[in-house]
């Protein structure tokens, strides 16, 4: 009787172990082989590799030096952005950043959409809504 308990407890842990670990997998998109997708050269991609881990490494070094205004924070970041988005456009032709750009649009897109979007498709709040004028 024990045994079976002992298993039936151990099954119910495996179980919930494997559940939770495919949830978080799902949770972050697989990275984008830009090499593949713009058909680089190996040069390019080298210089693509290059810039994005260093456009990596200062996002993460800005994350853990934060100084808590959200808004300062996301302009730091949007010009990282324009900073890495310029090297990036003297390594690409203009029909491969074109869809850089485009690839990047997409994937700012699907962020916003698992995140449940800007006021959780909630629209605008305040104002004179529903109001009537006599």
């Amino acid at each position: 009787m024990k045994l079976r308990i002992t298993h039936c407890i151990l099954f119910i842990l495996f179980i919930s172990i494997g559940v939770s670990q495919g949830r978080m997998g799902d949770s972050r998109p697989e990275p984008i082989d830009w090499a593949k997708m713009l058909d680089l050269s190996e040069e390019q991609g080298k210089k693509m590799t290059e810039i994005n881990q260093g456009f990596r490494n200062e996002i993460m070094a800005m994350r853990e030096t934060a100084s808590g205004d959200p808004m300062t924070m996301m302009a730091n970041m949007q010009e990282k952005q324009k900073q890495r988005d310029k090297a990036v456009k003297k390594v690409l032709s203009k029909k491969q950043f074109k869809k850089y750009k485009k690839e990047l649009k997409s994937q700012q897109k699907e962020r916003r959409k698992r995140m449940g979007g800007k006021n959780n498709g909630q629209g605008r709040r305040g104002g004179k809504q529903g109001r009537r004028r006599n």
